[in-house]
């Protein structure tokens, strides 16, 4: 049996052991500490000294987390808690709690994190231990940011703040401070951010805390890119690389690097952002930063989308979103996501983009992130316009731009704009679409000045150039994709070279210079394999197929149209692929299979009327109407024509320019021609009539001029004598060629 003096020597020597483990944990002599806590624990254990084999096991469970054995330690510090539980001791079992709470935390399990922090700062509460609470208070907002709760996250840190003041911990106050600042980045408040990271850099320097300093810079680099202040970011990373070189702060040195990739991203400079990125990941890679390697994987992939490189894209984006899932790091996986939809969007796999964006707006709506929920609203918009699916695009694309509005994002509001101003085109609204393109083009400019991040001027560009070329101005539509392609030139976007080459050869296509539409739409095709733009490649095809149908040769032509119908089909494009059923409907019409051609005109204008496309749908009907013509189905014909007209004056008539109303409606002298004549054919003297006035109001000097001449051509093309004709058949032609004479008077 021990005695009295045995047990106080045990105790002593227990003692010793303690001081002797803490010691060397704070040296980081692990090893040792781990042996001398073990061993002290073992001695009070058998003197049930319960305070110090909780003691003894707290230490031990710190030892086990910096070893690498978070489960032992999570363990460990367990037992710690029940034990000062037991003996009614809060601020050991809040510090024991708090520790256990940054397990969790790392290890992902955020609930039982927030419990344990929970837990810790009632505990310093009820100990009316300050410094305890505002430890407590900073874990809580580390954990609301962690997950995706900026308002909740920069109200704990301002908890923080004060109390970290008010106990006189000025490390504890700059560590808040610097939090609050990067959560207030995310709501947008800047200039309390700004407040924020001042606050810290000066504690930091009081302190001679360079690790503290350079992360200061790091979160005030990062506010200056949200605020388009791209030189002052520039140079607070590069001021931060300068700190964290001599000192050998790798991690600080590795996210300087990234900040200055993002800054370079932001300006377009593609190869600068990229060697930036690959910089950061060396450095993340030699401290084993998942995070820091995600966020490397991000930009690196932002740099692939935008260079037109998107299978690489997609992987990058893919590895970078999983790896922060696992981290539960929010904002970055749904920029990620963002990323990844952009490029299966450009791609033309709408359902997975769809997919993506979708789950990047939930994700976004729930971590309170505003400007990211706008984005994926824009691409969802973008998916819905490619679809056909006009209300839901406009109404999608309305909310994004409201959004970048609200948070003083004038290069989203510019992409918006532009995505308006195509759907305004495809729905034959051409005013709107051309001011929404001047708008965008002007938003941009004004982006890419106050903030040195160029916006969407190039696509602006493009979109313009489309409108003129819908309304019939070839030579305002050429000089528009001229100006389109310096812009993309200029920013290095590849995608935006293709469509502009594909819009250069459709506007030489229609002034009938068919030799330079072949290189045109060849080069088209070129532009569009190197960046995997299906969709593009595919028109290109059908472009070339156009060209065989000027050309005449009618087989060849049916061809191109039939073999490139399913790659449009795989886009879920309803306007892509009604442009090449109407082409195989018109070569099968000259081939004289009118029953193919009718089911496929049919066909094409279902899908652009699927898609609210009245420009192609009027096309399409017209073309349905030549084919019951010929059939000798003249009324059936007749309702096709006056769709088709209906269908251009609807769009025509809301041209408020006059002379692109001339242009546009000169651009139907055919379509006009033919209704007129099928009118008096039918002996329909009030429609022919209705017809040419209706015409002669609307068009120029040059489509009066064409739809007259054919009217002759009609009319003198009618039989009114011959032994194969019957008396019924004179009278009928004698009385069509003199409502096409009295059409002619009218348009001449």
């Amino acid at each position: 049996m021990a005695t009295t003096e045995d047990r106080e020597a045990a105790r002593a020597d227990a003692l010793r052991q303690l001081r002797m483990g803490s010691q060397a944990l704070a040296e980081g002599r692990l090893d040792v500490a781990a042996d001398a806590l073990v061993m002290a624990e073992t001695v009070f254990r058998r003197l049930d000294d319960t305070e110090h084999v909780a003691e003894s096991r707290a230490e031990l469970a710190e030892v086990q987390r910096q070893s690498g054995a978070p489960e032992k330690a999570g363990a460990s510090f367990e037992r710690a808690i029940a034990l000062f539980d037991t003996l009614h001791l809060p601020l050991r079992e809040a510090g024991a709690t708090l520790a256990l709470g940054h397990i969790e935390r790392q290890g992902g399990k955020l609930e039982a994190a927030r419990d344990h922090y929970e837990r810790a700062l009632h505990l310093f509460e009820e100990a009316g231990n300050v410094r305890g609470r505002a430890a407590a208070a900073l874990a809580l907002g580390h954990l609301d940011a962690q997950r995706g709760h900026p308002a909740s996250a920069a109200a704990r840190y301002g908890v923080a703040r004060r109390l970290s003041a008010e106990a006189g911990d000025p490390v504890g106050e700059a560590d808040a401070a610097r939090g609050q600042g990067d959560v207030l980045i995310e709501r947008g408040r800047f200039a309390d951010a700004e407040e924020a990271f001042a606050r810290a850099l000066a504690l930091y320097r009081e302190r001679r805390d360079v690790y503290g300093e350079v992360d200061s810079l790091i979160g005030r680099g990062r506010l200056a890119v949200a605020q388009g202040r791209l030189d002052d970011a520039a140079g607070h990373f590069g001021e931060a690389i300068g700190l964290a070189r001599p000192v050998e702060y790798g991690l600080g040195e590795a996210d300087g690097s990234l900040g200055l990739a993002d800054v370079e991203l932001h300006r377009r400079r593609w190869e600068q952002a990229l060697a930036n990125a690959v910089h950061a990941g060396k450095r993340y890679d030699e401290d084993n930063s998942a995070l820091g390697g995600a966020q490397v994987n991000r930009v690196i992939g932002e740099v692939e989308l935008h260079r037109g490189q998107l299978t690489p894209a997609i992987s990058d984006f893919t590895r970078a979103r999983r790896a922060f899932q696992t981290l539960r790091a929010r904002r970055p996986a749904i920029q990620a996501a963002l990323g990844a939809g952009e490029a299966q969007r450009r791609r033309s796999a709408p359902r997975r983009a769809e997919d993506l964006f979708a789950e990047a707006r939930q994700a976004a709506a729930e971590a309170e992130q505003p400007d990211l929920e706008a984005s994926a609203l824009l691409g969802l918009g973008e998916v819905a316009r490619g679809r056909g699916q006009s209300g839901e695009a406009g109404s999608l694309l309305g909310e994004a731009r409201k959004r970048f509005v609200a948070a003083e994002r004038p290069g989203g509001e510019a992409a918006a704009l532009v995505a308006e101003a195509r759907l305004a085109l495809t729905r034959g609204q051409l005013d709107r679409a051309a001011a929404d393109a001047e708008e965008a083009v002007a938003r941009s400019r004004a982006a890419e000045e106050r903030t040195g991040a160029p916006g969407p001027e190039a696509e602006a560009h493009a979109v313009r150039a489309g409108v003129a070329l819908a309304v019939g101005r070839l030579v305002d539509a050429r000089a528009g994709f001229v100006e389109a392609q310096a812009a993309a030139e200029r920013l290095g976007e590849a995608s935006v070279l293709a469509e502009v080459a594909l819009g250069m050869a459709e506007t030489d296509l229609q002034a009938d210079a068919v030799q330079a539409a072949v290189a045109g739409f060849n080069r088209a095709a070129e532009r569009a394999r190197a960046v995997e733009a299906r969709l593009v490649e595919a028109l290109a095809a059908v472009g070339l197929g156009r060209v065989l149908l000027r050309r005449e040769v009618w087989e060849e032509a049916l061809a191109a149209h039939q073999d490139h119908l399913a790659r449009l089909k795989e886009a879920d494009d309803p306007a892509a692929q009604a442009l090449a059923y109407v082409g195989m409907g018109e070569a099968q019409r000259h081939l004289g299979r009118l029953a193919e051609a009718r089911e496929a005109f049919v066909t094409g204008a279902r899908l652009y009327a699927t898609a609210e496309a009245a420009i192609g749908e009027a096309a399409a009907a017209q073309g349905e109407g030549r084919v019951l013509a010929e059939r000798g189905e003249l009324e059936a014909a007749d309702g096709r024509y006056a769709h088709a007209v209906e269908l251009s004056e609807r769009v025509g008539r809301a041209l408020a320019d006059e002379a692109d109303r001339h242009a546009f409606f000169d651009g139907r002298a055919l379509l006009y021609a033919e209704a007129i004549r099928g009118a008096a054919r039918r002996e329909g003297a009030g429609r022919s009539t209705q017809l040419a006035t209706s015409y002669a109001g609307l068009a120029g000097s040059t489509g009066r001029a064409v739809v007259a001449r054919r009217l002759r051509e009609d009319e003198s093309g009618l039989p009114v004598r011959g032994e194969q004709l019957s008396e019924d058949d004179i009278l009928r032609n004698r009385a069509a060629a003199r409502l096409l004479a009295g059409a002619r008077a009218i348009v001449g």
